[in-house]
């Protein structure tokens, strides 16, 4: 479940920007204690890239470099926008989310997963806009709608690195720098 609400707060990161933009800009996302987040548009595909938080982190702690700073260089894509939260925002939209899923098909909560939750959220855009989910997807990024980016999103790909990165496999940075560099090139060319 924890998995599911760090895809769905990386795509609210996403639809507040509003905006289509080459790959070389991303949206960055650090939520304390839950995940970093990477992600970026290519055509009608957005691309979520989910890294455990304690990579991050434990790099910023060692290195005098803010989890930010840190992220954003990992992601090697200019920064269209950089949101820093507390866990808790993400497990507030992952349950509102959820029970949207709930409410709107015939999934039981254990079955709701990240790309469920984005395509009820793409399904019910035109009239969640008015709802209190739009006002507690909004204090995430304030100022920016939530809802454009879905108007042209046509697919979600979702990458969860959590599993297979872990902070103690992380012993040289700059080598972890450029084969995320090399992945994300990667997972736009594998359609």
């Amino acid at each position: 479940m924890r998995r599911t609400g760090v895809l769905l707060l990386i795509m609210v990161v996403l639809l507040f920007a509003g905006c289509a933009h080459d790959p070389s800009d991303a949206y960055y996302g650090l939520f304390e204690d839950e995940a970093a987040l990477i992600a970026f548009e290519t055509g009608d595909t957005l691309f979520l890239v989910i890294l455990p938080w304690s990579v991050v982190e434990n790099q910023a702690d060692g290195s005098g470099n803010t989890p930010s700073r840190l992220l954003m260089e990992l992601g090697g894509l200019d920064p269209l926008v950089v949101v820093e939260g507390q866990g808790e925002e993400l497990s507030r939209i992952r349950s509102l989310l959820t029970t949207l899923v709930v409410d709107t098909t015939d999934r039981t909560r254990e079955e709701v997963d990240g790309q469920a939750m984005l395509e009820a959220l793409k399904a019910g855009a035109p009239y969640l806009r008015k709802s209190g989910l739009a006002d507690t997807l909004s204090t995430t990024c304030p100022g920016l709608d939530p809802f454009l980016l879905l108007q042209r999103i046509e697919q979600f790909r979702v990458y969860d690195l959590r599993s297979v990165l872990e902070e103690e496999m992380v012993v040289d940075w700059q080598q972890l720098k450029s084969h995320m560099g090399l992945y994300l090139e990667q997972i736009q060319t594998a359609r």
